[in-house]
Protein backbone atom coordinates (compact mmCIF):
# COMPACT_ATOMS: atom_id res chain seq x y z
CA UNK A 1 0.00 0.00 0.00
CA UNK A 2 1.47 3.48 -0.92
CA UNK A 3 1.00 6.41 0.93
CA UNK A 4 0.37 9.43 -0.52
CA UNK A 5 1.93 12.54 -0.29
CA UNK A 6 -0.97 14.39 1.52
CA UNK A 7 -1.19 11.63 4.32
CA UNK A 8 2.09 11.55 4.78
CA UNK A 9 2.45 15.20 5.47
CA UNK A 10 -1.41 15.05 7.06
CA UNK A 11 -0.05 12.25 9.50
CA UNK A 12 3.05 14.40 10.47
CA UNK A 13 1.39 17.53 11.60
CA UNK A 14 -1.17 15.41 13.30
CA UNK A 15 1.91 13.78 15.20
CA UNK A 16 4.31 16.70 15.47
CA UNK A 17 1.14 19.18 16.56
CA UNK A 18 0.84 16.91 20.09
CA UNK A 19 4.51 16.28 20.38
CA UNK A 20 4.93 20.13 20.48
CA UNK A 21 2.04 20.83 22.52
CA UNK A 22 3.33 21.72 26.07
CA UNK A 23 6.99 22.30 25.02
CA UNK A 24 6.80 24.68 21.94
CA UNK A 25 5.17 27.87 20.70
CA UNK A 26 4.40 26.91 17.40
CA UNK A 27 3.98 29.41 14.30
CA UNK A 28 2.66 29.26 10.79
CA UNK A 29 5.21 30.11 7.82
CA UNK A 30 3.96 30.45 4.10
CA UNK A 31 6.07 32.55 1.56
CA UNK A 32 7.74 32.13 -2.17
CA UNK A 33 10.89 30.16 -2.61
CA UNK A 34 12.75 31.45 -5.90
CA UNK A 35 14.15 29.15 -8.65
CA UNK A 36 17.30 27.70 -6.97
CA UNK A 37 20.77 27.93 -8.73
CA UNK A 38 23.49 25.42 -8.50
CA UNK A 39 25.97 26.34 -6.05
CA UNK A 40 29.34 25.00 -7.19
CA UNK A 41 30.90 25.87 -3.51
CA UNK A 42 28.58 23.38 -2.03
CA UNK A 43 28.04 25.76 0.60
CA UNK A 44 25.36 23.33 2.73
CA UNK A 45 29.34 21.31 3.68
CA UNK A 46 29.82 24.59 5.95
CA UNK A 47 27.19 22.91 8.71
CA UNK A 48 27.53 19.04 7.79
CA UNK A 49 29.97 18.47 11.48
CA UNK A 50 27.36 20.23 13.43
CA UNK A 51 23.74 19.66 11.80
CA UNK A 52 24.22 16.80 9.70
CA UNK A 53 26.60 14.73 11.23
CA UNK A 54 24.56 11.31 9.91
CA UNK A 55 24.19 12.60 6.60
CA UNK A 56 26.75 11.46 3.41
CA UNK A 57 26.36 14.40 1.19
CA UNK A 58 26.73 13.89 -3.26
CA UNK A 59 28.66 16.95 -3.86
CA UNK A 60 30.52 18.70 -4.71
CA UNK A 61 30.75 17.15 -8.21
CA UNK A 62 33.37 18.14 -10.52
CA UNK A 63 32.87 20.55 -13.25
CA UNK A 64 30.17 19.00 -15.76
CA UNK A 65 28.48 16.93 -13.54
CA UNK A 66 24.93 17.71 -12.60
CA UNK A 67 24.30 19.89 -9.85
CA UNK A 68 23.74 18.35 -6.19
CA UNK A 69 24.04 21.65 -3.98
CA UNK A 70 22.16 24.73 -4.20
CA UNK A 71 21.47 28.04 -3.06
CA UNK A 72 18.03 30.38 -2.92
CA UNK A 73 16.12 32.88 -1.73
CA UNK A 74 12.99 33.00 -0.11
CA UNK A 75 10.20 35.56 1.72
CA UNK A 76 7.73 34.84 4.16
CA UNK A 77 5.61 35.85 6.78
CA UNK A 78 5.70 34.18 10.12
CA UNK A 79 2.85 34.22 12.74
CA UNK A 80 0.14 37.04 11.97
CA UNK A 81 2.50 39.35 10.26
CA UNK A 82 6.22 39.14 10.72
CA UNK A 83 7.90 39.31 7.37
CA UNK A 84 10.91 37.36 6.66
CA UNK A 85 13.74 37.47 3.96
CA UNK A 86 16.37 34.20 4.17
CA UNK A 87 18.77 32.36 1.72
CA UNK A 88 18.80 28.80 1.73
CA UNK A 89 21.74 26.79 1.16
CA UNK A 90 20.80 22.91 0.16
CA UNK A 91 21.86 19.52 -1.45
CA UNK A 92 21.13 16.39 -2.16
CA UNK A 93 22.05 13.32 0.00
CA UNK A 94 22.96 9.36 -0.33
CA UNK A 95 20.21 7.49 1.94
CA UNK A 96 20.00 4.10 0.42
CA UNK A 97 16.03 4.08 0.19
CA UNK A 98 15.94 4.91 -3.34
CA UNK A 99 14.44 8.57 -2.27
CA UNK A 100 15.45 11.73 -3.33
CA UNK A 101 16.43 13.62 0.11
CA UNK A 102 18.62 16.80 1.19
CA UNK A 103 19.04 18.73 3.80
CA UNK A 104 18.62 22.62 4.30
CA UNK A 105 20.33 25.31 6.38
CA UNK A 106 17.93 28.41 6.08
CA UNK A 107 19.00 31.56 7.18
CA UNK A 108 15.91 34.18 7.95
CA UNK A 109 15.66 37.58 8.35
CA UNK A 110 13.38 39.87 9.87
CA UNK A 111 15.00 43.53 7.97
CA UNK A 112 18.35 43.97 9.29
CA UNK A 113 18.19 41.48 12.20
CA UNK A 114 19.65 38.52 12.24
CA UNK A 115 16.77 35.65 13.25
CA UNK A 116 19.34 32.89 12.92
CA UNK A 117 19.25 28.98 10.87
CA UNK A 118 16.28 26.60 10.26
CA UNK A 119 18.19 23.29 9.26
CA UNK A 120 16.12 20.71 7.69
CA UNK A 121 16.01 17.39 6.31
CA UNK A 122 14.24 17.08 3.46
CA UNK A 123 12.05 14.29 1.04
CA UNK A 124 11.27 15.15 -2.48
CA UNK A 125 8.26 13.26 -4.40
CA UNK A 126 8.04 13.30 -7.96
CA UNK A 127 11.10 15.77 -9.16
CA UNK A 128 10.31 14.95 -13.27
CA UNK A 129 6.60 16.43 -12.41
CA UNK A 130 4.36 17.86 -10.33
CA UNK A 131 7.11 18.20 -7.15
CA UNK A 132 6.20 18.70 -3.69
CA UNK A 133 8.94 18.60 -1.14
CA UNK A 134 8.53 17.94 2.74
CA UNK A 135 11.22 19.32 4.78
CA UNK A 136 11.22 18.25 8.81
CA UNK A 137 13.08 21.22 10.88
CA UNK A 138 15.98 19.51 13.06
CA UNK A 139 17.23 22.13 14.78
CA UNK A 140 18.09 25.17 14.32
CA UNK A 141 20.89 28.80 16.12
CA UNK A 142 19.90 31.72 18.06
CA UNK A 143 15.96 32.26 18.03
CA UNK A 144 15.44 28.78 16.14
CA UNK A 145 17.73 26.99 18.46
CA UNK A 146 16.14 23.24 18.85
CA UNK A 147 13.71 23.85 16.70
CA UNK A 148 10.95 22.18 15.18
CA UNK A 149 8.47 21.66 12.82
CA UNK A 150 7.71 21.09 8.86
CA UNK A 151 7.48 22.73 5.63
CA UNK A 152 6.12 21.96 2.21
CA UNK A 153 6.77 23.10 -1.13
CA UNK A 154 4.72 22.78 -3.92
CA UNK A 155 6.54 23.00 -6.85
CA UNK A 156 10.27 22.49 -8.49
CA UNK A 157 12.51 25.48 -7.06
CA UNK A 158 15.21 24.18 -9.89
CA UNK A 159 12.79 25.38 -12.24
CA UNK A 160 10.35 28.08 -11.06
CA UNK A 161 8.78 29.79 -7.82
CA UNK A 162 7.21 28.00 -5.93
CA UNK A 163 4.77 28.74 -2.73
CA UNK A 164 5.20 26.50 0.58
CA UNK A 165 3.83 26.52 3.81
CA UNK A 166 4.26 24.63 7.15
CA UNK A 167 4.85 25.60 10.79
CA UNK A 168 7.95 26.57 12.26
CA UNK A 169 8.47 25.55 16.75
CA UNK A 170 10.52 27.15 19.45
CA UNK A 171 11.10 26.69 22.47
CA UNK A 172 8.67 27.84 25.06
CA UNK A 173 11.06 29.39 27.90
Amino acid sequence: MKLSTVTIAVLTSLVSGNLYADQYICKNISGTIQPSTADPDCNILKFKDRQFPDLTFLGPLPPGAPPVCFIGTLTATLGKNLKLTGTAFSGLFANGLGQLTGASAIKLSAGAVDLGRVFTKDLIFNPEGATTELLTVVGGSKTFKDGRGQFEIAGNILYESAPFTGQLCIEDD
